[in-house]
């Protein structure tokens, strides 16, 4: 298979790697094309594989009891994406990944990312490295989020994710900020008038 510049960068940025674990590392991973709209990953379904993404966005949410949804994070060039805990222990997702525009990714399935994570030890440290790094991340946007207010979350999200007004619909950022599309209509409007 042929990947991304992004993706082979990501591959040797390894400490360490040498040419033959890069390619040992490579074959174990499959180019997928997702159109927009289209789910990598739906509630109840079984993680099989974890990607890379090479190009598009995707929403990562779960679906509240009142059928709306609750956006937990965006997911850009060059993030990892796919339901952990489904994935690692082979029970049904609780959650959906979608595309918000076409996708590139590189994905990795259950067999052969075990087999890495056994047999390579450079595979294994980038891999424990970006969950720590997505933790980390997590943990702390969680802290955030409590002490925040709406357009403090707003703010934070322009400074983190600048692409984000014109990548996601405006439904879905509001879905990620906890809020109403009218509430993030009026913030909008408030911040542009500050500026």
């Amino acid at each position: 298979m042929s990947q991304s510049q992004s993706f082979l960068n990501f591959v040797r940025s390894a400490a360490g790697i040498t040419p033959d674990e890069e390619q040992q590392i490579l074959r174990r991973f499959q180019t997928v094309s997702l159109k927009n709209k289209e789910y990598f990953l739906r509630e109840g379904e079984v993680c099989k594989r974890i990607g890379y993404v090479e190009q598009g966005c995707l929403s990562y949410y779960r679906l509240l009891e009142n059928g709306k949804k609750a956006i937990v994070q965006f997911a850009f060039e060059d993030w990892w994406i796919g339901d952990l805990e489904s994935f690692l222990q082979r029970k049904p997702a609780q959650t959906f990944w979608q595309a918000l525009e076409p996708c590139e990714l590189v994905c990795i399935g259950r067999d052969d990312f075990e087999r890495m994570m056994t047999i390579s030890p450079v595979f294994r440290s980038v891999f424990t490295k970006k969950t720590q790094t997505a933790y980390i991340k997590a943990l702390e946007r969680s802290a955030w989020d409590k002490a925040d207010s709406a357009e403090q979350k707003y703010l934070r999200l322009l400074k983190e994710y600048p692409q984000i007004l014109k990548r996601v619909p405006h439904y879905d950022v509001a879905a990620y900020l906890g809020i109403t599309p009218e509430s993030l209509s009026r913030i909008r409007k408030k911040v542009a008038k500050a500026r």
